[in-house]
């Protein structure tokens, strides 16, 4: 019976602890861009969810009545993280050119590649993929996202194959698929 709730409790606490901080890769990622702006910012919050949290929450939601779609993204999902931070003061205005350079250094030296990148005056917003990918099953996205005063950075990972299994005419106006792996 102890070593049952010693192994409860040992397995609550991993589960706590990796519930309030950022993966090592979102860290680079806030990171560069946090040093690259020569400001300060506060953090909001930062929380992960993994597997276990995943695992319990879908078996609570096994009694909720789901559209299919939304059964499946939720089946879809491996773990999550986020965090969110404000800018606190700053000298100058963010160059989000020179964020987003110092960004695409931090990562791609972590095997990371960006697949998207989006500046205007006040946003900015990059996502990057895992330069190993080989496989639907198991991608892995990174996230910057910056408006005015406020920054997200957020990872996912995930199996995409039950998404790709959707086949909804709204997303092909001609009649052919433009999601192709």
């Amino acid at each position: 019976m102890k070593i049952g709730i010693a192994f409860a409790l040992a397995l609550l606490s991993v589960a706590l602890t990796g519930c309030f901080r950022v993966s090592s890769d979102v860290r680079v990622l806030r990171d560069s861009v946090m040093n690259s702006a020569a400001a300060d910012w506060n953090e909001k919050i930062e929380i992960g969810v993994g597997a276990l949290t995943l695992n319990l929450a879908r078996a609570g939601l096994a009694f909720v009545d789901l559209d299919a779609e939304a059964r499946t993204a939720l089946q879809s999902v491996r773990g999550a993280e986020v965090g969110v931070y404000q800018l606190r003061y700053r000298h100058k205005p963010l160059q989000h050119s020179a964020m987003l350079s110092a960004a695409d250094k931090a990562m791609a030296s972590r095997g990371w590649d960006r697949i998207v990148g989006v500046m205007s005056q006040r946003e900015l917003v990059a996502i990057y993929v895992r330069n190993d990918v080989r496989s639907a099953r198991n991608v892995k996205v990174c996230l910057l996202a910056l408006n005015g005063r406020e920054m997200v950075v957020a990872s996912a990972r995930s199996n995409l194959e039950p998404l790709m299994a959707f086949n909804r005419p709204e997303w092909h106006p001609t009649g052919r698929s433009g999601i192709h792996f």
